[in-house]
């Protein structure tokens, strides 16, 4: 028996975005406000009031801006089997997608959900594997016209989205088996905010050595400790206290409520992006380690 080709893994996990932003109204069902939350949620305001008196050239320039159901990530729908078609994944698509996926998370992990905030680690890793820089990247998701807040982000908003874009994009640099090629826009995203890198630097390093650790456990006890559901059930009080460092790094932001939750929401997305990988990797090769070939499949394009 011939078995089918590969499919791309991201191609297959943003598809799959497309249909739950589809079928849950992601896109359009945004509550009006989510106020600060405790430093282990969100803490970005995430208010889509927009203010009572704009000027005239302030209302013309957020009118180019579509709206989210006019995005065509939400605008194709097949009329029949034998028509249906993915939508190409381009990087402007890419940049929608990490565009209405942040603003979802930030709403979700503010009630206590972390559903798409793995989805926007999914449209990240889209970018990081058609080999986009986090900086040519960055502008895109700046220059998206879809604008699913209602509103101009305020900056402390667009640098938070720039940070868990920084932390998906190291980790998946230190734990893809692809080699990414890297350009001076990825040193300036980096060196725009030398708190912010140090503090994505720390927790990405840490992340990767408690997830060595547990691997080292798992051989020393013989498999009976499995390191990889270790890691993905892993919380993120469980992770700061297993860290000297990021212990450290907490205790330090004691009296900064801000920095303890830019922090902890760093560290989420770092163990959330392991947790992504590792899902993808069970998909498609099945818990043998094998690549699945008897496992139904949404079509796509260039694939049989």
């Amino acid at each position: 028996m011939v078995m089918a080709p590969r499919p791309s893994s991201t191609l297959l996990a943003c598809t799959l975005f497309s249909i739950y932003a589809l079928y849950t109204n992601a896109f359009t069902s945004i509550s009006p406000v989510v106020s600060t939350t405790s430093y282990y949620d969100c803490s970005i305001n995430v208010n889509r009031h927009q203010p009572h008196h704009t000027s005239s050239s302030s209302t013309k320039k957020k009118n180019h801006r579509r709206s989210p159901i006019t995005s065509s990530l939400s605008s194709s729908q097949p009329t029949s089997t034998n028509e249906q078609q993915e939508p190409p994944l381009t990087p402007t698509t890419i940049a929608e997608m990490i565009e209405v996926s942040f603003l979802n998370s930030c709403l979700q992990l503010s009630q206590g959900y972390v559903d798409v905030l793995k989805l926007f680690i999914v449209a990240v890793q889209a970018g990081h594997d058609q080999q986009l820089s986090l900086g040519t990247l960055d502008k895109l998701v700046e220059d998206c016209p879809v604008n699913s807040a209602g509103r101009d982000l305020m900056v402390e908003e667009k640098g938070l989205r720039r940070e868990w874009m920084m932390v998906v994009y190291d980790m998946l640099d230190a734990l893809k088996e692809t080699t990414r090629l890297t350009s001076d826009d990825d040193d300036d995203i980096h060196n725009v905010n030398e708190e912010v890198a140090n503090r994505v630097s720390s927790v990405v390093s840490s992340i990767l050595s408690i997830q060595q650790t547990l691997k080292q456990e798992e051989e020393q006890s013989g498999g009976k400790q499995d390191a990889i559901a270790a890691m993905s059930s892993l919380s993120v009080e469980e992770a700061i206290a297993k860290s000297t460092h990021l212990s450290q790094l907490f205790e330090d932001a004691t009296n900064s409520p801000m920095d303890k939750a830019f922090l902890t929401n760093d560290v989420r997305v770092a163990l959330l992006t392991c947790r992504v990988i590792e899902e993808e990797k069970l998909c498609l090769e099945g818990s043998s380690g094998s690549v699945v070939g008897d496992v139904p499949r949404p079509p796509i394009p260039g694939t049989s």
